[in-house]
């Protein structure tokens, strides 16, 4: 895995779970303190923490799904981040150089979890994957604004979201819980 940093959280239910196989991709991990010696593990870390100790991005995705306890939800799916830095502020922009390896660090998460499907909770990620030729096809809009893609991994395919962050502003969890209910089901 020599384009990712942070290795990808897989759910102990992933492959087994209603929701399918099911990757979430955030845009960043923040590091208000010291950044932790062992980046390689600390998405697995984090979420296996939750429960004690969460965030707005976290508490929403839970949301989504109707859990309580994040122990409960988060078994059942993937998860990681695009941007393979450690930022120090939660409006750190990400240079040029961060969002490209954050194109490779999906594609090589693709790879490993091997989802049905992909909500990409990151507008700007997003928007820099797929707003140039040759990775993806467009296969349908939800509520004629949100696309959906067809996307092709190391022995595999999947569908593919993308979503506001959640803790932007405005951002309602039922109104995109309804977009992402559409998307699971089709």
């Amino acid at each position: 895995m020599k384009h990712v940093t942070f290795n990808p959280w897989i759910g102990s239910d992933y492959e087994k779970s209603e929701l399918g196989k099911l990757l979430i991709l955030g845009d960043s991990h923040y590091f208000n303190n010291d950044e932790p010696e062992n980046l390689t593990n600390f998405t697995k870390a984090q979420i296996a923490e939750l429960d004690s100790i969460s965030s707005n991005f976290h508490n929403k995705i839970r949301q989504f799904f109707g859990h309580q306890k994040h122990s409960e939800f988060w078994k059942k799916v993937a998860f990681a981040n695009g941007i393979q830095s450690a930022f120090k502020f939660a409006n750190q922009v990400p240079t040029k150089a961060e969002m490209n390896q954050a194109e490779t660090a999906f594609r090589a998460y693709l790879d490993i979890v091997k989802p049905d499907k992909v909500i990409v909770f990151s507008s700007r990620l997003w928007e820099h994957f797929f707003n140039k030729p040759g990775w993806g096809i467009h296969k349908d809009k939800i509520d004629d604004r949100w696309n959906i893609r067809s996307l092709d991994y190391e022995g595999g395919q999947c569908l593919a979201i993308g979503l506001y962050h959640p803790s932007a502003y405005g951002f309602s969890v039922p109104a995109f819980q309804k977009v992402v209910n559409r998307f699971l089901q089709f």
